[in-house]
């Protein structure tokens, strides 16, 4: 159990914004169990926030909630996941399987729980990881009454799919790392639905409409551990937003 309370000492930027304390308190919990021979385990991690301002940041999420078999070399993962890829501190360019739960904050730290099956093979060449996402979550966004948000709220209930077959459509991803002396390695493909959407005005031209493409991708994270120093990289090649480009 968490209490936060949040102070805007300027006036607000955007109509509807409230001017007071902003004080909310967060409920989470983690419930975890393995068999005797460790091939069998369930793990559960409810979370919640209530919000005194912002009713878009009031809200709850179902953060992990999985079972897992794990064999001599195959492990199955099957529900409700979190993953994370990437190694860098800031922007995380290459970590695409959970959605971002931007109400909580706009750094791209906080994650929402992806519907998942994943399958992992341990190799001396590197650990294989492939995911089937059959569930697209929508980014959360800020009310009209809350703060860090720009001029126009964004409806997120009312996002816009690319393909017919919108939230539902079955996503594709694989993953392999491993480590060579002092150097990690990782290398990835994902095909599905964007997870960072494009904002379209609605036609009444009061809020944003959030648009998810889809998009396929290459990535690739490398960490070199020297001494006291960490060299990190992060890049991809996207294909799906408009012409295909390139970030690092």
């Amino acid at each position: 159990i968490g209490a936060e309370a949040r102070a805007f000492l300027l006036d607000p930027a955007y109509p509807g914004q409230d001017d007071g304390v902003q004080a909310s308190i967060t409920l989470e919990g983690e419930f975890r169990w393995r068999s005797e021979d460790r091939r069998h385990q369930w793990v559960i991690v409810p979370w919640a926030r209530i919000d005194s301002l912002d009713e878009e940041r009031t809200h709850a999420d179902l953060r992990e909630g999985f079972y897992r078999y794990s064999g001599d070399d195959i492990t199955v993962e099957a529900g409700v996941i979190k993953v994370f890829w990437g190694v860098t501190e800031s922007r995380h360019l290459v970590d695409v399987i959970n959605q971002t739960d931007a109400v909580e904050d706009v750094d791209g730290e906080d994650k929402l729980g992806q519907p998942a099956l994943r399958i992992s093979n341990q190799r001396d060449w590197g650990l294989l990881e492939a995911f089937v996402l059959p569930y697209h979550r929508e980014r959360t966004f800020s009310g009209v009454e809350g703060r860090l948000r720009g001029p126009l709220p964004v409806d997120w209930d009312a996002g816009l799919y690319e393909h017919e077959d919108a939230e539902n459509h079955v996503d594709l991803a694989a993953r392999w790392s491993h480590f060579i002396g002092d150097w990690d390695i990782g290398l990835s493909a994902f095909h599905g639905t964007s997870r960072e959407p494009t904002l379209r005005l609605a036609p009444s031209g009061d809020r944003f409409l959030p648009h998810y493409s889809v998009i396929s991708r290459l990535a690739a994270d490398v960490q070199l551990t020297r001494g006291a120093w960490l060299w990190k990289f992060e890049g991809l090649a996207e294909a799906g937003h408009g012409e295909t480009f390139g970030a690092a």
